[in-house]
C-alpha cells in the first residue's frame, strides 16, 4: 500500500489504531493493543511488534522486559485503514499471566458444545454399519463407517474445527513436545489438532522406513499388524490422538513403544470411543484417561446410540447395514 503507514487513519482514536495480534502458526488471537504512527513504523522497521502504551504514555516493544517478543511476518489494515492485524510468531507466552494468549477468560452460554453435539448427530445420521471379521478373541467386529473416523462422507469444516477446540480445551497440550497420530484414519483431524495446538506431528506408520524407529505389534478389533514409531525422541512428551478407541489395541501398542523408548505421555485424545469393546477400561487400568468427543454403541442389526460422555446427551439412530467384503 503506497504511503503506508501514512495512509492509516490515526484520527478516530486520537492518534492511535487498535492492533490485533494473530499467531502465525495456530491462527489464535494472542493479544490486542494500540499503536501510534511511530509504533507501526518501528514494527515495519524491526520486524518485531511495537505498540503505544496508554497507561505509560510511551512507545514500547512487546517483550522488552520479559523477552517474549512477537516476530511480525505481515501487517494488514482493514478496509477503513483504521485497524491493523499483526501476523506474528510468539517467542514465549504473550500474556503477563504466563498464558500463551491474553484471551483465556471464557464467557459461558454461547452454545459451542451444543453446536458441536448438533453437528455430531447430523454426521452420524450419515453413518453406515458393517460387520467384519473380528481379531483379538472377537468372532466379529461391528464397524461404523462415519464422517469423523473415515471421512465418508467428509465432515464439515465447522464440525472439525469445533471438535478440535473441544478436545484441546481438555488437554494440557502446552506440556507436549509433539502430537503423535497413528495412520491413517486419525490424520485428517490430527493434522487440524496439531496446527491449532502449534505442535509438530509424528506419525505412527504401518510400514517400515529406512530411518531409526521402533516396531511394535498391534491387534485391533478388526485387524492386526505392525506399527513403526518414528520422530519421537527419548525424554520427549507426546500428546496422542487416535481416530477411535474400541478394543484399545492400537493405543496399548503405542504406549508400550513409548515406554520402551523412554518417552512420556501428556494425554490421549480421540474423536470417538466404542465402550462396548472395553478399550477405555483397559486404558484406565494402565492409568490413562481418553478425552473424546462422543461414545458410540453399535449393533449388527443397524441400531446405534451416540452419547456425549461429559453431559450424557444421547441420540438413538437406525442405520443402513452394508457389506464391506471382509
Amino acid at each position: 500500500m503506497k504511503g503506508y503507514p501514512e495512509n492509516l487513519d490515526f484520527g478516530k482514536m486520537g492518534g492511535l489504531v487498535p492492533v490485533v495480534v494473530v499467531d502465525a502458526i495456530t491462527g489464535r488471537v494472542l493479544t490486542q493493543a494500540f499503536a501510534d504512527k511511530e509504533a507501526v513504523e518501528k514494527t515495519l522497521e524491526t520486524g518485531y511488534a511495537h505498540f503505544y502504551s496508554r497507561t505509560r504514555g510511551r512507545l514500547w516493544m512487546k517483550g522488552e522486559s520479559s523477552g517474549n517478543r512477537l516476530r511480525v511476518l505481515a501487517v494488514t489494515a482493514d478496509c477503513d485503514l483504521d485497524s491493523l492485524v499483526y501476523l506474528a510468531v510468539p517467542e514465549g507466552p504473550v500474556c503477563h499471566t504466563g498464558r500463551w494468549t491474553c484471551f483465556h477468560n471464557s464467557l459461558a452460554g454461547l452454545g459451542l458444545e451444543e453446536e458441536l453435539w448438533r453437528l455430531l448427530v447430523e454426521a452420524f445420521r450419515q453413518a453406515r454399519i458393517a460387520v467384519r471379521r473380528g481379531y483379538g478373541g472377537l468372532e466379529e467386529y461391528v464397524y461404523i463407517v462415519n464422517p469423523l473416523t473415515d471421512n465418508i462422507p467428509p465432515p464439515s469444516p465447522l464440525l472439525v474445527s469445533l471438535l478440535v477446540e473441544s478436545l484441546l480445551s481438555r488437554a494440557n497440550y502446552r506440556a507436549a513436545d509433539k502430537l503423535l497420530v497413528p495412520e491413517a484414519l486419525g490424520l485428517p483431524v490430527g493434522g487440524a489438532l496439531a496446527l491449532r495446538a502449534g505442535l509438530p506431528v509424528a506419525v505412527v506408520r504401518k510400514r517400515r522406513y529406512p530411518v531409526e524407529g521402533l516396531v511394535v505389534r498391534y491387534t485391533s478389533g478388526y485387524e492386526e499388524g505392525s506399527y513403526y514409531v518414528y520422530g519421537v525422541e527419548p525424554g520427549e512428551r507426546v500428546l496422542i490422538f487416535d481416530d477411535a478407541v474400541s478394543t484399545g489395541g492400537t493405543l496399548l501398542a503405542v504406549l508400550d513403544a513409548l515406554e520402551r523408548l523412554g518417552a512420556g505421555v501428556a494425554g490421549i485424545l480421540a474423536s470417538i470411543a466404542k465402550p462396548q469393546y472395553r478399550g477405555l477400561k483397559r486404558l484406565e487400568e494402565r492409568g490413562y484417561k481418553v478425552e473424546r468427543a462422543v461414545d458410540v454403541y453399535v449393533w449388527r442389526d443397524g441400531r446405534a446410540r451416540i452419547v456425549e460422555p461429559r453431559r450424557g446427551w444421547s441420540e438413538e439412530l437406525r442405520l443402513e447395514v452394508v457389506d464391506m467384503g471382509q
